[in-house]
């Protein structure tokens, strides 16, 4: 493993790197808000332990400290699209855009998951415009127009049937030209060059980065993988103020006790190149 200050500094030069292009292609994001709940108790799921009385004592202070932190994050990412998962309800995406600097727009969906907790795209309307959304068991599949060139993002978080969504989105939107698709969140083991998708994570990967920390070890836990060529850059973004003192990403809770970080996973990020785009 690489200590974890080479890791910082790798990824900041890449970030550098990234954002210094002479010719501005399309940029993607996806980041888990590691469960961003309001503070209302909901009838539907069990999500006690996240309001004033429950166990982490989640109060409107808390809440108003990670949603600014959360908007933050995004401005600093400031990429045409931002994917989230792990936002309770529409009424945390709609504080999180209004708290951002940055004019984003959102897509949101109920998800059918038991923790309560839900997809969400935010994106700039002159770079992207939505079209369709199709929800699915565990993602979210939203259609629209990039630059000018028809784009699919799917959003998932541990889908085991994300195989035969982008089966059926081939299916459905025809030749290559007409279908470029970007998965984005932490998939459930697929084989992504049997399905036609590179994974760009992989040689940030190999190069000994991640986005999660587990038994002192980074992990590439959320990853980006697309059938679109001419990809400039991925990696992690790891601003300093995402980690704590020993580098790691800082949550908001470390178990039962309240931290204030934004969360336990890092954001990852693509840039294409500006043929993407013209």
């Amino acid at each position: 493993m690489k200590a974890v200050t080479t890791t910082i500094l790798l990824l900041l030069s890449v970030l550098h790197c990234c954002t210094a292009q002479p010719a501005r292609g399309f940029s993607a994001a996806f980041y888990d808000a590691d469960g961003l709940y309001d503070t209302i108790p909901s009838p539907f799921y069990d999500d006690g332990d996240y309001t004033p009385r429950g166990r982490l004592r989640w109060d409107s202070r808390r809440y108003t400290r990670k949603v600014e932190s959360v908007a933050r994050l995004i401005d600093s990412l400031a990429t045409d699209l931002v994917a989230l998962y792990g936002v309770e309800n529409e009424q945390v995406v709609r504080d999180i855009t209004a708290a951002c600097r940055c004019d984003y727009a959102y897509v949101h969906a109920t998800s059918d998951s038991d923790n309560g907790l839900d997809f969400a795209l935010l994106y700039f309307g002159d770079r992207f415009m939505p079209e369709r959304t199709i929800r699915w068991s565990n993602a979210l599949a939203i259609r629209g127009t990039a630059c000018g060139r028809p784009l699919t993002i799917v959003i998932t978080h541990r889908c085991s049937s994300l195989g035969v969504l982008t089966t059926r989105l081939r299916e459905m939107y025809g030749a290559a030209e007409d279908n470029n698709i970007m998965i984005m969140g932490t998939p459930n083991k697929l084989n992504f060059p049997e399905y036609g998708f590179r994974d760009a994570t992989a040689r940030a990967e190999r190069a000994g980065r991640g986005n999660a920390v587990r038994a002192g070890n980074w992990q590439m836990r959320d990853r980006i993988a697309t059938n679109i060529s001419g990809i400039a850059c991925f990696d992690v973004y790891a601003a300093r103020w995402l980690l704590t003192r020993a580098g790691e990403p800082a949550p908001t809770y470390d178990r039962s006790r309240y931290v204030g970080g934004c969360g336990r996973y890092l954001p990852v990020f693509i840039y294409f190149d500006e043929t993407f785009a013209y």
